[in-house]
């Protein structure tokens, strides 16, 4: 089975399992109240939930321990979602409109914040080091979310104060997306009885594919920018530690964005693009070799096979992989 499979089955799994446990999870509310939830937690790729359960069950675990966690990772992963779309000010998510724009941003807000702390709540049940994974994972998302840039005004406070430097994209990308993925696999690895020095190879390896996984998705933005002339600020500074991370090969600048610049954001990037595309694929390339690095001391069997194979497959789902000359 290779891991396009699997995954297809394990998400089917996880969309049944995470309807079931809706009502369960959040008893204290009022029926009506119940709906916006099932939206919330409806659809979704699962890649993250997946993981859980393709670490478990290649370190010897049982899919029925697995799949408690994975429903509580997908959970955490949907709140950041609403929290996210508010401050970027993103109208639709899964081809429908954002929770925020429906729930209004307070109600929203409080949602992501009641199903963050059901979804602790439901890990701790489970055991005292789920529930620490979990929390921590949460905490450093939100580390990583405080530190963008919120607007063109923020940004240029942030560079001239020194807060938004080049190196500044590797520490996001890890906080935003690598934490979570590395947590998906180190209760993954919790819940196969694994030894702590596994669950940190677990989560090293997680975390490698989930910085390998944002960089795909940020390709994704810059490959979708020439496209849209009209841009919103909000968009262009949630890009701006990407853009700061290659500024000494671009000669980006982060006046670049400030207002009335728009034509030299246009052409500045029109002449960055393709060295952009090159390095970006050249960093997704270098991540997803760590991630086979962090499974060195990992026994080559049947069952592990398919952690060495799922990260580039996992990387396919945010973006296409062929080379520029190619697209």
């Amino acid at each position: 089975m290779d891991f396009p499979v699997y995954w297809r089955a394990i998400k089917a799994r996880l969309d049944g399992e995470l309807a079931r446990s809706i009502p369960g999870y959040f008893k204290d509310l009022a029926a009506g109240r119940i709906e916006p939830i099932r939206e919330i937690l409806a659809d979704g790729k699962r890649i993250r939930g997946c993981l859980v359960c393709l670490v478990s069950e290649a370190l010897g675990g049982r899919i029925e321990d697995a799949i408690p966690r994975a429903v509580a990772i997908e959970c955490i992963h949907a709140a950041s979602l609403i929290h996210d779309d508010y401050v970027d000010e993103d109208a639709r998510r899964r081809n429908r409109p954002a929770t925020w724009t429906v729930e209004g941003p307070r109600k929203a807000v409080l949602l992501g914040d009641l199903i963050f702390a059901v979804a602790i709540e439901k890990m701790t049940e489970i055991s005292r080091w789920d529930g620490l994974a979990v929390a921590q994972a949460i905490a450093t998302v939100a580390s990583g979310a405080y530190q963008e840039a919120i607007d063109p005004s923020d940004l240029a406070r942030g560079v001239t104060e020194g807060r938004y430097r080049p190196e500044l994209y590797e520490r996001i990308i890890h906080l935003k997306t690598g934490a979570l993925f590395g947590a998906a696999a180190k209760v993954g690895a919790v819940a196969a009885g694994a030894s702590p020095a596994m669950r940190t190879l677990a989560f090293e390896w997680g975390a490698r594919v989930g910085e390998a996984y944002q960089i795909a998705d940020d390709l994704e933005e810059v490959l979708t920018l020439g496209a849209r002339p009209e841009n919103s600020p909000v968009r262009l500074s949630r890009l701006a530690p990407l853009f700061l991370c290659f500024s000494r090969e671009t000669n980006f600048h982060a006046s670049h964005l400030a207002a009335g610049r728009e034509a030299d954001f246009r052409e500045w990037f029109r002449n960055a693009r393709p060295l952009l595309e090159t390095r970006m694929r050249h960093k997704i390339a270098a991540r997803l070799d760590m991630a086979a690095k962090a499974l060195g001391d990992v026994p080559k069997t049947r069952d592990t096979r398919m952690l060495r194979a799922a990260p580039s497959a996992i990387v396919r789902m945010g973006v296409d992989l062929t080379p520029i000359s190619g697209r």
